[in-house]
């Protein structure tokens, strides 16, 4: 990226951030930190106000910006202990990872679908969560951010937001000990909380998985799924012992039973994550707050301008690509294409395309 084209992106990025909608809890009590050469060049600034920050961002235009998970009564002091933490929001990072530059952005569904997970199934459904209490984020890039502000929360260690991470993943549980031998072969419920109840409803919604034979007969497979409405599961001509070992092996293939989180976002409270409704300066693309996660559509409701037109030429060959609900590519190095300015800034700051001058 040239000096004209740093320029122009972040005279755009100033004009947007004019009238962004920051919604920033308790903003005097966050620390901030920006970057252009990476995410986070400097810290420990802050902000007595949203004026005072949008002032900032318009004046000293950054290409990315962040704030702490943590609250502190001096969030601008050095070292950190001098900041005095007072309590931190509760942050679940997940995002795709696929090789090469573009290969992601056909893949943000299935980050989309493990956040509907995360607030259904563990967020609401297991720590008993009040939406409100709940902000989803699309991160600008490959993902998204679930920031839980509950006050209840707010006071736990790393070691205590450690292991709540650990249980979304799913990691260390052990379904064998889900069952025990009481003259029968009893196990979770479908009625039951947590993985116990998350489990025996998938199996129910496909018995097959455990035996294909025997569950291919109708008449059998309604009675083991009977059986396993009560706990019950010895209604069935399978090897008994061998079903916890293979419900177990069942279980770790399946995405519903656990989340692709980042456990370092969460449980360390010194991170910065980007700011809700600011620019994520690697795609221009706004980590936009989802009022409606079920009708998100990342590559067009957090693009920036679509009305404006930039001319580019393409300094590399660029796969086809679904933005907007349009098709765009694929494109040769050379090719010079009029796009969308939103589109157009997406390849700049990706450095697969050059701004041509008007």
């Amino acid at each position: 990226m040239n000096p004209n084209e740093k320029r122009y992106i972040l005279s755009r990025f100033s004009d947007y951030y004019s009238d962004a909608d920051f919604r920033i809890k308790n903003i005097e009590r966050r620390e901030f930190g920006v970057g252009n050469s990476k995410k986070i060049d400097s810290r420990h600034l802050a902000f007595g106000s949203v004026s005072e920050f949008r002032g900032y961002l318009i004046s000293n235009t950054p290409f990315f910006v962040s704030h702490s998970a943590s609250y502190y009564n001096f969030p601008a002091a050095t070292p950190i202990e001098k900041k005095q933490r007072i309590g931190a929001d509760l942050i679940f990072d997940l995002d795709i990872h696929a090789d090469g530059k573009y290969a992601v952005y056909s893949r943000l569904d299935e980050a989309k679908q493990d956040v509907i997970r995360l607030v259904e199934e563990f967020l609401l459904g297991d720590f008993g969560l009040s939406k409100s209490d709940i902000l989803i984020v699309f991160s600008g890039n490959r993902g998204y951010h679930v920031h839980v502000t509950d006050s209840e929360y707010l006071l736990l260690e790393g070691d205590e937001r450690r292991e709540i991470v650990n249980y979304i993943r799913g990691e260390g549980l052990r379904y064998e000990d889900f069952f025990e031998w009481v003259e029968k072969l009893y196990g979770p419920r479908p009625d039951e909380g947590g993985y116990r109840g998350r489990i025996a409803r998938s199996i129910i919604a496909d018995p097959t998985r455990l035996a294909p034979r025997i569950f291919a007969d109708e008449s059998k497979r309604k009675m083991f799924i009977e059986g396993i409405k009560e706990g019950d599961w010895s209604r069935s001509s399978m090897k008994l012992s061998d079903i916890p070992k293979k419900v177990a092996n069942i279980a770790k293939s399946l995405p519903v039973l656990s989340i692709n989180a980042d456990a370092a976002v969460t449980h360390d409270m010194s991170k910065l994550i980007r700011v809700p409704n600011s620019i994520h300066g690697e795609t221009a693309l706004v980590a936009r707050i989802v009022e409606d996660v079920d009708k998100f559509d990342p590559l067009d409701d957090a693009l920036l301008d679509k009305k404006r037109q930039l001319l580019v030429v393409f300094n590399e060959d660029v796969p086809s690509l679904e933005i907007a609900e349009s098709t765009f590519g694929p494109y040769k190095k050379g090719e010079k294409k009029e796009l969308p300015e939103s589109v157009a800034l997406f390849y700049i700051l990706k450095e697969s395309a050059s701004m041509i001058p008007a």
